[in-house]
């Protein structure tokens, strides 16, 4: 990993886990790329649907913006919308 490389820890659920074919993954990122930048790339590679307006993203456990800049070691998760009954 080069050194302006951030390590990424991504968990998918629902319709994403499906079209991802796994729950985790780490990725490897340029340092300061964006979650939204993230997703677009990952959308790109596992055939993602829902736009960036559709999801929600937790980092490190907390409610994040698509905006937030990446740093090695940091916990995303996407979240798509649920339905219920």
């Amino acid at each position: 990993m080069a050194k302006d490389e951030a390590t990424i820890t991504v968990r998918y659920f629902a319709q994403l886990r499906e079209l991802a074919k796994k729950s985790e993954e780490v990725v490897h990122v340029e340092q300061g790329q964006t979650a939204a930048q993230l997703y677009m790339r990952l959308a790109e590679q596992h055939g993602f649907t829902l736009g960036l307006s559709d999801i929600r993203i937790a980092i490190n456990d907390d409610f994040g913006g698509l905006d937030h800049p990446l740093t090695s070691g940091d916990r995303l998760v996407f979240i798509p919308p649920v339905a219920g009954g």
